[in-house]
């Protein structure tokens, strides 16, 4: 089932970044770091999962930690909102099991994606029209 999870996170990231191409909240109010990390301590905490308590509060710090590494980068609200928008579906998408490996590798994978959505440039206008022809790609592909 790999290629199940690999599609639906190419999915989830392809349609943050369209939320970008098509300027999606860039005329809303900043929203402060710790809302958005109280909104996805929220999100963990209201979802059955077999994580420990200590490892939930494990996952938000790995987070947290890489928010805060990179407050100065340009467009920091709208990386934060974008990582709020896409907590929820990303969070719900996988099975979190009593298994510390992994736990590991999803802690993993959610420093790499903040890590990524942080220092990545945003895209050009070229850019973002390539985004959406291969989301629209994507989504014929899963409709077959």
């Amino acid at each position: 089932m790999p290629d199940k999870y690999h599609a639906h996170r190419c999915i989830v990231i392809t349609l943050l970044l369209s939320s970008i191409a098509v300027g999606v909240t860039s005329s809303e109010k900043p929203v402060p770091t710790e809302q958005i990390l109280e909104a996805i301590e929220d999100c963990i905490s209201r979802t059955p999962s077999q994580w420990p308590d200590k490892w939930k509060q494990e996952y938000i710090e790995t987070i947290r930690s890489v928010v805060e590494l990179h407050r100065d980068v340009p467009y920091y609200a709208l990386r934060l909102e974008i990582l709020s928008k896409g907590f929820m579906p990303y969070w719900e998408g996988f099975t979190k099991t009593k298994d510390r490996s992994l736990f590991e590798v999803h802690r993993a994978q959610i420093r790499w994606y903040v890590e990524h959505l942080m220092s990545t440039d945003f895209p050009s206008d070229d850019e973002r029209q390539k985004l959406r022809d291969q989301y629209k790609d994507i989504w014929t592909k899963l409709e077959n």
